[in-house]
């Protein structure tokens, strides 16, 4: 497979990884947790808890759309089946969050 071929197929992917470890580090490291929320939102009840919490949902995404890139390039399905149920899994991490610390 050359450069160009693995672009094609993983280009959006990949580049998702990117904004989901940009996210990821507002939220662990510089804890923005208003980057993921409307800022007319009332702030989470405990904020380092809620940024941990989120980031680290954020960093499952971030590997799951990593992990799909490579699998498109031998199983477009695969890929795709996969996203899907890493999606419906953060949905439910997300809700679970939102609850606790919201």
């Amino acid at each position: 497979m050359d450069f160009n071929i693995i672009l094609q197929n993983s280009g959006i992917s990949i580049l998702l990884f990117v904004i989901c470890a940009y996210y990821a580090y507002k939220l662990l490291v510089l804890k923005d947790y208003k980057s993921v929320r409307s800022r007319e939102e009332k702030p989470p009840k405990d904020i380092d808890g809620y940024c941990r919490a989120a980031g680290l949902i954020v960093v499952f995404f971030g590997i799951s759309t990593l992990v799909m890139a490579g699998l498109v390039l031998f199983s477009p399905l695969a890929g795709l089946v996969q996203i899907i149920i890493c999606t419906a899994i953060m949905a439910v991490m997300w809700k679970k969050v939102t609850d606790k610390y919201v």
